[in-house]
């Protein structure tokens, strides 16, 4: 049962810019790979949404073993973290096809996941745990599942919609710091730094800076990566409106 520990094996330990991240992007990768090879027939398949329904499953499934996890392991699970609320959304959208919520998780999935590939949290958790391939599913989601809606739903974008959830973004992670606070000085979770409010990842805090001021650095990144998202999902649909034009 060590596969499923909180614990990691000091012999096989995640570190950064390491041949195990190598590891960790190579089979993102092919997952990448996959989603694009199999994309379209899922979605032309008459069984798309019992697929749908399956791989809601499988999410929810492997959300609930790392909640368990963590919590036994001595660290209460819970999901403040933007890429937590976005698989959570992921999962809704999956069963719903809500597209309010594609609105939002195509910019908080697509983004908080590149990040966390670049910069992953894992605790240490190499290959032989299952939070390395939790990590990998759960992220890798939330950045394919908005992709999915984007180019075969056809979900629109606009810049009013993308300065709506800058907007909610933003008052999601201030309205963390009071609750980052309060877990701290109650004692329940002494180190909480959800959505990074309290101060950047110890890896990068060089980069993005001390406390408060990193804050200045992820708004300036959170509203760049918004609009580069923007710009890329709206040169698509234009692109896609044109090829529907020229086909009449």
């Amino acid at each position: 049962m060590n596969f499923f520990s909180y614990e990691f094996d000091p012999n096989v330990k995640f570190d950064m810019y390491t041949s195990m991240h190598l590891l960790m992007l190579v089979l993102f990768a092919v997952y990448l790979v996959l989603f694009f090879i199999f994309k379209n027939k899922i979605y032309n398949s008459p069984k798309e949404k019992l697929i749908k329904y399956i791989y809601a499953s499988v999410l929810s499934v492997n959300l609930v073993i790392l909640a368990t996890i963590e919590t036994v392991g001595g660290h209460p699970y819970l999901p403040f973290h933007l890429c937590a609320i976005s698989y959570m959304l992921t999962i809704g959208l999956l069963i719903t096809n809500n597209e309010k919520v594609f609105r939002f998780v195509l910019f908080t999935g697509i983004i908080g996941g590149l990040v966390s590939f670049a910069i992953p949290d894992l605790y240490h958790a190499g290959y032989n745990r299952f939070r390395f391939f939790e990590f990998i599913v759960a992220h890798g989601a939330i950045i394919l599942v908005p992709i999915y809606y984007l180019t075969c739903y056809k979900y629109k974008v606009t810049k009013k919609i993308t300065l709506i959830v800058i907007l909610f973004t933003n008052i999601l992670g201030f309205s963390m710091w009071p609750i980052n606070i309060m877990l701290r000085n109650s004692g329940f979770m002494p180190n909480a730094n959800y959505m990074f409010t309290m101060g950047a990842p110890e890896d990068v805090e060089a980069l993005f800076g001390p406390y408060p001021w990193h804050i200045f650095t992820f708004e300036f990144i959170l509203i760049t990566t918004f609009f580069m998202v923007f710009y890329f999902a709206k040169r698509y649909q234009d692109k896609a409106k044109a090829a529907r034009c020229a086909a009449f």
